[in-house]
């Protein structure tokens, strides 16, 4: 008995069902738990930023959003495990943008490609920096502290998140360009770096972590480190104002995925972050860190991330900087 041309114009449908329903990009995404590496030992900026977004996107995604930290040699252990991670959207990790547009030029085997060995989610936010020294150094100025500096070469140290954060990199920049001389010492993140200069144990350092502690008076700022003055402290004139235009600021952080993520599982995550980055309360946390709201889409992202690759990678090989 043939078929009625009913149930065979019901073929093709069911057919197209089952596919829909067999394709993890079209599934209902997401229905389990999110995996979200922080490529940062707790405390720093990075971290928070991380935290805080993992909290949101649960709130809007309706799934828990499971922070992991995979701290050391400035985020490329993590940056490693995401390049082997199924690319199915509930693995990703919060970076910055050191891990892509800074390693690989101070590092001979960094181990992962920072532009194609990844997929570009999402940009969350942008720092907002600071060069602070310690109370007790005996300096109110940017102009008094690099005067100071030339006159007792090589005996000021400064810390930072490690060799090859961004941190780092400012401060190398900032040297050569005003021709003065100081010792890094490198710290496993951001938190302990600041913690050693509120010891005394450094004498200055560029962070997001010190703007709260300038405004309580705990340490002394000289220059915001970036396109413009600080909202908190706006008092404080930035390095460009103060002589030193030539000093890179970019410093972001992003959602970034493996390699070969569906699109739509791209846009889903992606659409999540553009509506939380316009909630007054997400705002105003990350006001808190001293970080700003600044959402790039996916291929904006990408470009960001070329720019920065080739800007810091002409800087760094200028300066002749490497971690080996």
């Amino acid at each position: 008995m043939r078929p009625s041309s009913g149930h065979l114009a019901r073929r093709p449908l069911l057919g197209a069902l089952l596919a829909t329903l067999a394709s993890p990009a079209l599934a209902a995404y997401p229905d389990r738990p999110i995996r979200l590496i922080i490529g940062y030992t707790p405390g720093g900026t990075g971290d928070l930023v991380g935290r805080l977004t993992g909290e949101f996107l649960a709130q809007r995604m309706g799934v828990t959003v499971v922070p992991e930290n995979q701290g050391g040699a400035n985020g490329t252990i993590a940056a490693r495990a995401i390049t082997r991670a199924t690319p199915d959207g509930y693995t990703f990790m919060l970076a910055g943008n050191a891990i892509f547009a800074i390693q690989p030029h101070i590092t001979s085997n960094v181990g992962y490609d920072p532009i194609n060995g990844f997929t570009q989610i999402v940009n969350i936010s942008e720092s907002h920096r600071l060069l602070a020294v310690r109370n007790t150094l005996p300096v109110q100025t940017l102009a008094e502290f690099v005067a100071h500096a030339k006159a007792h070469p090589g005996q000021l140290n400064y810390g930072s998140s490690g060799i090859g954060s961004t941190l780092h990199i400012m401060v190398e920049m900032l040297k050569r360009e005003a021709g003065f001389d100081a010792v890094h010492v490198p710290f496993r993140g951001s938190a302990p770096a600041v913690q050693a200069l509120m010891r005394g144990d450094v004498d200055f350092t560029i962070d997001t972590t010190v703007i709260p502690l300038v405004e309580n008076g705990r340490l002394r700022g000289l220059a915001a480190v970036g396109e413009r003055r600080l909202p908190q402290l706006p008092d404080i004139p930035t390095l460009a104002e103060q002589g030193y235009p030539g000093v890179r600021t970019s410093g972001w952080q992003a959602l970034m995925g493996p390699p070969g993520m569906p699109a739509e599982v791209v846009n889903t995550i992606a659409g999540h972050v553009e509506a939380m980055l316009r909630e007054p309360a997400f705002i105003e946390r990350l006001g808190r860190i001293g970080v700003v709201a600044s959402y790039r889409s996916p291929a904006q992202l990408r470009e960001d991330l070329i720019e920065d690759h080739r800007q810091f990678g002409a800087m760094i090989r200028a300066a002749g900087i490497s971690a080996e």
